[in-house]
Order: structure tokens, then C-alpha cells, then sequence
């Protein structure tokens, strides 16, 4: 039995709230246990594995505490501008604000102001927090999935995000980026959580085999970076893309030459082409294959 198959079977057969724990105490001792990432190694994973060069657009999934750093997490940042330069590529970070489902979030808060983009702290950990700091930061007007991208095509990404009710459509930095051939990298993560996989649903909209956002259309109120209130509207995920299982989809469909991963030092990677995996879902739309189980598909 594998560890993956392993932590699946405890899981089933402990309480939640003591697996929770264990999973704190593990994370805890095996950063004392296990040797930490220098510079130098997170430079070549970045460059000799993953692909990182100069003029790279990469979006980046990411969780500091889980990368076991022996430097401070802020010089991360400064690695990853070093390899795709500050001018030539462009750094793109998820910066959503809350952690609730987007429609439990967007309902209880009706008539106020629901995201301000200079204000806004993120819940997407310590990495796009402090990039979305940055004075050269622009971080897109989208109430529930708004990003930060640094770097030269920082507008071009961001600026008409707000303008679709579709939060990953074709107005998106998660669309635009394949236009660059957009890298999406995952640093201390896996792909269980990635963001992109929802690209092809908005794209498709009702050609796509399962109905993945919410019928209602919300009315939210924004403050944009000039202080104004603008009203933006947005579908939310509907309920039934909790019946999703990623991981099981990219093992059996996706193959490494669009989706690598890698561990170094019991540390998740993984580099995704954005363009090539967009492609290779649509195809399997159109076959009825998704990453949606079948719970999903009878959730009519």
C-alpha cells in the first residue's frame, strides 16, 4: 500500500477532528525531521525541473510552511522574479479574500461592499499575500476569484476580469495566460486544489457535460483601485463540484508532458502546460470525461 492509499485509509476509519490533528503534529515534526530546501536547490527545481526562464508567464499555487525553506520566504518571491525577470515575464498569484463557498459568501454579504483590491488580504497563503503588496502588483477587480500578476503583461491579464459573469472565461488571466503560453506551477502543493480545471467549464459553458455554476447571477459591490464602487457581476460554483476527484482524473488522463510532478525532500511540484491542458479537457468534455464523479452528474 502506498502512503497516498494509506493516509485515504485512516481517514476513513478515524475521526475528523483527530485526523486534523494528526495531520498538524505530522506537518510540525517532519519540518524538524527532514532537511530543509537551500537557495540553490529551490533555483534548479525552479529552472532544471519545472521549466522557469526568462519571459515565463506563470501562475503559481503555493504553501510556504509546507516548502520547509531554509531562508526566509519573501527571498522565494525574489527567486522566482530573478529567473522569469522582472520585466519580461510575469508572476501570477491567486488572491482570493475569503474561504467560504462563493455563494454562501456572496449571499450573507448582500448591499455591501464585498472585495476592495488594494485592501483585501488574501487567504491564498504567505507567497501571494506579500505579491500582492508589491507597488508594481495589479490584482484583477473579480469579487470571488480575483489574482495578482507581476511583470510585463500585468494589465493585459487582469484588466477585464471583472467584465464576465464567468469567473474563469474566456476574460480571465486563467484563459489569457495560454495566449503566452502560461506556465502553471505548484510549489509545496499538489494538484488537488488547482484553479485552472475550471477554465474549460466557463469556456464550454452549457456544452460542458456537468453544470457547474450557480443559475443566479450576483450583484457585488467593489472598490476599484481609483476608490470608486463599481457593481460587478458573477455566477458562483454550484454545490455539486464538491464531486470532483482531480487527482484521480490527471493520473488516468493526463499525461507528463502536459502535467509534470515531482517531490524533492518529501516536497510536492508539479508544472502544468496551461494551453495543452486546456486543449486535452476539452477534448474530454466532448466525450463526456471530466473530472466530475458520477454523484456530479446525477446532482440534476
Amino acid at each position: 500500500m502506498n502512503y497516498t492509499a494509506l493516509i485515504i485509509k485512516i481517514k476513513k476509519i478515524i475521526p475528523a477532528s483527530l485526523f486534523r490533528n494528526l495531520q498538524r503534529w505530522y506537518r510540525s515534526n517532519i519540518r524538524i525531521l527532514l532537511p530543509r530546501l537551500t537557495e540553490q536547490e529551490i533555483r534548479s527545481i525552479l529552472t532544471e525541473k519545472l521549466g522557469l526562464k526568462n519571459g515565463s508567464v506563470v501562475f503559481i499555487h503555493s504553501s510556504v510552511d509546507r516548502m520547509r525553506l531554509d531562508f526566509p520566504f519573501y527571498k522565494l518571491f525574489q527567486i522566482l522574479t530573478d529567473i522569469v525577470g522582472k520585466e519580461e515575464g510575469s508572476l501570477i498569484f491567486p488572491t482570493a479574500h475569503f474561504d467560504a463557498r462563493a455563494e454562501d459568501f456572496l449571499t450573507r454579504n448582500p448591499g455591501t461592499v464585498i472585495f476592495d483590491v488594494r485592501k483585501s488580504p488574501t487567504v491564498r497563503g504567505l507567497l501571494p499575500e506579500f505579491a500582492r503588496k508589491q507597488k508594481n502588483a495589479v490584482r484583477s477587480l473579480h469579487p470571488t476569484e480575483s489574482v495578482a500578476v507581476l511583470g510585463k503583461h500585468a494589465i493585459e491579464l487582469t484588466g477585464t476580469h471583472h467584465q464576465s459573469i464567468y469567473p474563469c472565461g474566456e476574460l480571465s488571466p486563467f484563459y489569457k495566460m495560454m495566449e503566452y503560453d502560461g506556465l502553471i506551477v505548484g510549489l509545496g502543493v499538489t494538484i488537488f486544489n488547482l484553479s485552472f480545471v475550471h477554465c474549460i467549464e466557463d469556456v464550454m459553458k452549457d456544452s460542458f457535460p456537468v453544470k457547474t455554476r450557480t443559475e443566479k447571477i450576483f450583484d457585488c459591490l467593489v472598490r476599484n483601485y481609483k476608490g470608486e464602487l463599481i457593481n460587478v457581476k458573477t455566477l458562483a460554483a454550484h454545490k455539486r463540484i464538491a464531486y470532483r476527484d482531480v487527482t484521480g482524473f490527471f493520473k488516468k488522463y493526463i499525461p507528463e508532458e502536459i502535467c509534470k510532478q515531482l517531490k524533492y525532500k518529501n516536497v510536492d511540484f508539479f508544472v502544468i502546460s496551461s494551453k495543452a491542458l486546456f486543449k486535452r479537457m476539452e477534448t474530454l468534455a466532448k466525450e463526456n470525461v471530466t473530472i466530475y464523479t458520477k454523484k456530479a452528474y446525477k446532482y440534476e
